[in-house]
């Protein structure tokens, strides 16, 4: 029985290197730039919608100005997970601190939940008690919170994607965007018609929002911090490219998971014709190929063992 846990590959590229490597650092690099504008820009406009949101009482507002905390408090946890992870090494934790934006991101996410209460309430309240709102000032300020939050969704809009730790944060950006835009259309109605429950319902669209984003972020972060199969890999297929290796006749006792963001890792048992160990180096190179480019694990810990109906080495 052959345990190979670093393979020659590993240890030539430094993307496989413990506690994480020059490629998420750099990586990382390019998104702790754009975070920080993100949040500067960010912070800005929640105070703003804040005043404003309070001198027009515009509860749809104030609930833009509550979701664009909500924005900001992701963004910084984003950004201190990030330092952390890309600066903190120990000996105890072989992969790094790299969990610690798993963590993050559920905290994003749980930490939307008490904001929606909020706004529920307050919402009842106006449908029970309506109130009028100053429509232009809650116009003027929607706008430009519009503006912004398109700004901040494209700057991180491609690695945002990619990236579970800030995807949490950019799908915040999305839905205050969308909220934005809710709020403009109820100033817009609310001008020419002088219906002030739009106010409320606006606020309850948004609502509506932060409850699927936050289900979905917490969702996710628990299935990550539970070692579950990343999406997009199908364990079926993982052993099937492995066993199209002609020297490979069965793959059993695997176990895929994430790390991080892009950071896949996987174990498992091969068992290959009776041959020499200096022999499995090719396929265990064939292995660590197939794994990165198709379905790109790059931490693997492959154990060879000999086929049951062959005697053992």
């Amino acid at each position: 029985m052959f345990d190979h846990k670093h393979h020659p590959r590993q240890r030539r590229r430094g993307r496989h290197s413990h506690g994480g490597s020059a490629h998420h650092h750099d990586y990382r690099s390019l998104e702790k730039k754009r975070l920080r504008v993100v949040i500067l820009l960010t912070f800005v406009m929640m105070v703003a919608e804040l005043v404003w949101g309070y001198f027009s009482n515009s509860l749809a507002l104030l609930s833009d100005a509550f979701h664009m905390l909500t924005d900001f408090g992701a963004l910084a946890v984003s950004l201190i997970s990030i330092e952390v992870a890309t600066r903190l090494r120990s000996r105890d934790k072989t992969f790094g601190y790299w969990r610690i934006e798993i963590l993050s991101a559920l905290f994003n996410g749980i930490t939307l939940l008490p904001i929606l209460g909020y706004i529920l309430y307050e919402a009842y309240q106006r449908f029970v008690h309506p109130e009028s709102v100053i429509v232009s000032q809650m116009f003027v300020v929607a706008v430009i919170g519009l503006v912004v939050n398109l700004v901040c969704a494209a700057v991180l809009a491609d690695v945002g994607r990619e990236d579970f730790n800030l995807r949490g944060a950019f799908l915040h950006l999305i839905g205050d965007t969308a909220s934005s835009v809710g709020v403009v259309f109820a100033a817009v109605t609310i001008h020419y018609t002088g219906w002030n429950i739009l106010d409320p319902l606006v606020s309850l669209l948004i609502a509506a929002v932060i409850l699927i984003w936050s289900f979905g972020l917490i969702r996710e972060s628990v299935d990550i911090l539970l070692e579950a199969v990343p999406k997009g890999v199908n364990l079926r297929e993982v052993c099937e490219a492995i066993l199209q290796i002609p020297e490979v006749n069965d793959v059993h006792d695997v176990h895929v998971w994430q790390i991080t963001s892009k950071m896949y890792a996987m174990t498992a048992h091969v068992a290959v014709q009776n041959i020499p160990i200096d022999e499995t180096r090719s396929i265990l190179e064939a292995i660590n190929r197939i794994l990165d480019e198709r379905f790109h694990i790059t931490h693997s810990n492959i154990q060879f063992e000999p086929s049951e109906n062959e005697p053992s080495l």
